[in-house]
């Protein structure tokens, strides 16, 4: 992969770039190193000019090289001294790669909230846990906070992109909490069916709030001089959500996004919640995550 699109994978995520411009110099090229890692298994993954056979087949290519610490691809090469640098677990890096091969598949179809915890975890929980990582965060409970951030805004990326990913084939809204339980195909076809969807995206986002109220409780806990990024991102994340249900859910015209001024206004609004944030707790939250951590043995 040459460095242009290198540079074009960092300027797809607009959010990320705009929060990173706050991070300490010292760490910032790793964490722009794991970002462009996680960017560049994403792309394989979401890349329609190749046959999901030969993404799968790239994908385990890139599992072994990282069990084998051993690879031509700079992208992975700088992955993998992050690994040594900072002792980020083999087990953390195959559940990323097995949630993006998860999409993959000719259909996905989430049954319940169970198996969207583990994608979730998988695909972007992992990311949270690698960054802290890189923070050398010590505390378990600041890792806990880092994955359900991450849970979080994967589930403002499923809620966003819920057209997209039915034209694919995938719905990640769990099927127990929609109100149609039919055949996804039958949905884009249908405004009833949209619209029914629109009303369980509500509930969904309802919940994807406690997941960010529960991950504040970590964010102000860091130094300010990490807090302050992952404040700015959580908050642009949240507010992506929060301009969803102000449309009524309505995902089906436009993908939602922030403008450039609300990004600046709603950073202020992430700085003042760093010295005034809600120190509640949902429960609930913390013990479907936990459940899923201890099954699987990351934390």
């Amino acid at each position: 992969m040459k460095l242009d699109k290198n540079l074009t994978i960092q300027l797809r995520a607009k959010t990320f770039n705009f929060a990173s411009f706050f991070l300490p110099r010292k760490i910032k090229k790793d964490i722009e190193n794991l970002y462009i890692f996680c960017r560049y298994l994403d792309d394989i993954g979401d890349d329609k000019n190749i046959i999901k056979k030969k993404s799968i087949q790239k994908l385990n290519q890139i599992k072994k090289e990282i069990l084998k610490k051993k690879t031509k691809n700079f992208i992975i090469m700088n992955f993998i001294q992050l690994q040594n640098k900072y002792n980020i677990e083999n087990k953390c890096v195959l559940h990323l790669i097995n949630g993006i091969k998860s999409d993959l598949k000719e259909t996905v179809d989430i049954k319940d909230e169970k198996e969207l915890i583990f994608y979730c975890y998988s695909v972007a929980g992992t990311v949270g846990y690698m960054f802290c990582k890189i923070i050398n965060i010590t505390d378990r409970d600041l890792f806990l906070r880092a994955i359900q951030l991450g849970i979080a805004m994967q589930r403002t990326n499923i809620s966003r992109d819920i057209k997209e990913d039915l034209e694919l084939n995938r719905i990640y809204l769990p099927k127990k909490m929609r109100e149609f339980k039919g055949k996804k195909e039958k949905i884009l076809k249908n405004k009833f069916l949209k619209q029914k969807i629109s009303n369980s995206l509500y509930k969904f986002l309802i919940k994807t709030d406690s997941y960010y109220l529960n991950s504040w409780n970590g964010i102000n806990k860091l130094p300010f001089r990490y807090s302050l990024s992952i404040g700015i991102a959580a908050e642009l994340y949240q507010r992506i959500g929060i301009k969803i249900m102000k449309k009524n859910c309505n995902i089906w015209d436009e993908r939602v996004h922030l403008k450039f001024l609300e990004k600046i206004f709603y950073t202020f609004s992430a700085i003042k919640k760093l010295f005034f944030v809600n120190k509640n707790i949902e429960e609930k939250i913390d013990s479907e995550c936990n459940l899923l951590l201890k099954k699987i043995k990351i934390l």
